[in-house]
């Protein structure tokens, strides 16, 4: 089995939403465990985005506090913490570095603005 394929498991749905399943499947051109992938893939993504998921508990950067607290006062002192910075603290926090760097960026825009 291929890497890029996700796991599998099995699903047991009473007769009458399989039945249900089948023929939205239908009407739309496909198969019935594609629609299923898709319908549990995107009613995960909202419950995520809902928050009703919390994250995934990772001990990959036991440091992602220290790092934000860093990151923090570096900006509230004015400074401005480097790529490299940014890089490792979006990596900790499982975030975007482009959210980071837009952050750092308008908070110095601001900053600057209040010195004229």
């Amino acid at each position: 089995m291929s890497k890029d394929r996700g796991k599998r498991i099995f699903l047991s749905l009473p007769p009458g939403i399989l039945e249900a399943l089948e023929r939205w499947a239908e009407s739309e051109g496909n198969r019935p465990t594609s629609l299923a992938n898709w319908i549990v893939e995107t009613a995960i993504r909202e419950a995520m985005e809902a928050g009703k998921i919390p994250p995934p508990q990772e001990d990959k950067h036991p440091h992602a506090s220290t790092d934000l607290q860093n990151f923090l006062t570096q900006l509230a002192a004015g400074e401005s913490p480097d790529k490299e910075q940014i890089t490792a603290l979006a990596q900790s926090l499982g975030v975007d570095q482009k959210i980071l760097l837009e952050l750092r960026d308008r908070l110095q825009q601001g900053n600057n603005s209040g010195d004229a």
